[in-house]
C-alpha cells in the first residue's frame, strides 16, 4: 500500500515496467490535492507576474507625465515661433521643415456625434434609401424548438431540417474541480 502524504508525483511517470494508477478514493484524493497545489502555485505566480506588470504600467505612465512636463513649455516655444516664420500651408496642414524635424499644425475634420434614432428619424423623411435594415434571427426564442437527428438540426414544430444551422458534435469534457 502506498503512503499517500509522501508520494512525489516525479515517482510516477510512467516507465515500462510499473505505472501509477489511481485505483482507490485515496490516490484518487491525492491526485486532486495534487492539482489543487499546483493550481494555488500557478495562481500565485500570475499574481506576481500582474503585480510586477501593474508596476512597470505605472512606471510607463510616470515616465509619459514627466516627458510632457520636461517638454511641453519647449513645446509651446515651438508653436509661438512657428506662428512668426512663413510656412507652407495646404488644407489640412501648415508645416515649417528644420533639419531635425518638422513642426505641423494640422486641422482635423469635424468628429460627428450622431444619435442613430433621430437620424433614422431623419432619413425616413428624407432619404430612406439611406437606412438599412438587418435582419437577424432570434436563435435563442427559436432554439428551444430545435432538436439533432441524424446528425442535423430539426425544427420540433414542422418537422423539418433547418438550412443554415449545421450541428457539430463535440465530445464531452472531463473536468476537475478543487
Amino acid at each position: 500500500m502506498y503512503e499517500i502524504s509522501n508520494i512525489n508525483i516525479d515517482e510516477f511517470i510512467p516507465d515500462e515496467e510499473e505505472k501509477f494508477v489511481i485505483d482507490n478514493d485515496s490516490k484518487a484524493e491525492w491526485a486532486l490535492e495534487r492539482i489543487k497545489t499546483e493550481k494555488q502555485d500557478m495562481e500565485r505566480l500570475i499574481k506576481v507576474c500582474e503585480d510586477r506588470i501593474a508596476d512597470y504600467q505605472q512606471k510607463i505612465e510616470q515616465f509619459k507625465q514627466k516627458y510632457e512636463q520636461r517638454t511641453s513649455y519647449l513645446k509651446t516655444l515651438l508653436h509661438q515661433y512657428f506662428l512668426q516664420v512663413p510656412h507652407k500651408k495646404t488644407k489640412t496642414q501648415e508645416t515649417y521643415e528644420l533639419p531635425s524635424g518638422k513642426l505641423k499644425l494640422k486641422y482635423p475634420g469635424p468628429e460627428f456625434v450622431r444619435s442613430d434614432e433621430k437620424l433614422v428619424e431623419y432619413l425616413e423623411n428624407v432619404n430612406p434609401d439611406l437606412i438599412k435594415i438587418k435582419k437577424i434571427p432570434d436563435w435563442a426564442s427559436f432554439k428551444p424548438f430545435v432538436t439533432v437527428k441524424n446528425g442535423k438540426a430539426v425544427d420540433t414544430t414542422t418537422g423539418e431540417i433547418v438550412e443554415g444551422v449545421t450541428v457539430v458534435e463535440r465530445p464531452p469534457e472531463f473536468i476537475v474541480e478543487v
